[in-house]
């Protein structure tokens, strides 16, 4: 009899540890799905790793649970800050260089990346449907009417200066490519609408 209810014991602790694993191995998949919907909604980008890179230093859009309305606010605030930093870069530069046309080029360039961010930069709290609608319309016409810091600064001189204010340019035109294609798999619909297209400044 003790033998029976020893082994009855044994057989429901078996069975307890078994139910445990299964429990733990689906949690386990669980996130593993909400890591590869991201690697899957970034592949559909044109610049997958730079997407997976910056998304995923975001603790909204790391999340399993994350939304495709997630991934885009986050892909928003990546290439926001990437903006912000080419811009104080460049800014920082001006005051340091000497050639002309190298302060034109930093200059020129500043003065589009921060036309860009009062598009991106989203005040505090959530970014709202009309920001989102705002920001799309703008990545819309960057995407066939884009600056070119590469034209702006073709004349000066192959220094260090220009050389990391362009990394940092691509850097950030390459992140507002991807907030473009996650915006349109979040938002199919908006911006689609009549309207007048954001103005963009013009240059003498």
């Amino acid at each position: 009899m003790e033998a029976r209810s020893a082994m009855s014991w044994y057989c429901s602790s078996l069975l307890a540890i078994v139910v445990a694993l299964f429990l733990s191995a689906s949690l386990g998949t669980g996130a593993g799905a909400g890591g590869a919907d991201l690697k899957g909604s970034c592949a559909e980008t044109p610049h997958p790793e730079v997407c997976v890179s910056a998304l995923q230093k975001d603790a909204t859009a790391s999340k399993p649970a994350a939304t495709p309305r997630d991934l885009a606010e986050a892909a928003v605030r990546a290439a926001a800050d990437a903006g912000a930093a080419a811009g104080d870069y460049a800014r920082k530069e001006m005051d340091v260089v000497k050639e002309n046309v190298m302060w034109q080029c930093l200059n020129e360039c500043a003065e589009d990346i921060e036309e860009a961010l009062d598009h991106l930069d989203d005040s505090e709290g959530g970014i709202d449907d009309a920001k989102l609608k705002e920001v799309k319309l703008f990545l819309d016409t960057a995407e066939h009417d884009a600056w070119n810091c590469d034209q702006s600064c073709k004349g000066a001189p192959n220094i260090p200066v220009k050389t990391a204010l362009l990394a940092k340019n691509k850097d950030f035109e390459k992140l507002m490519t991807v907030t473009l294609a996650l915006l349109k798999r979040a938002c199919p619909g908006a911006g689609d609408a009549p309207g007048p297209a954001p103005a963009k400044s013009s240059k003498p």
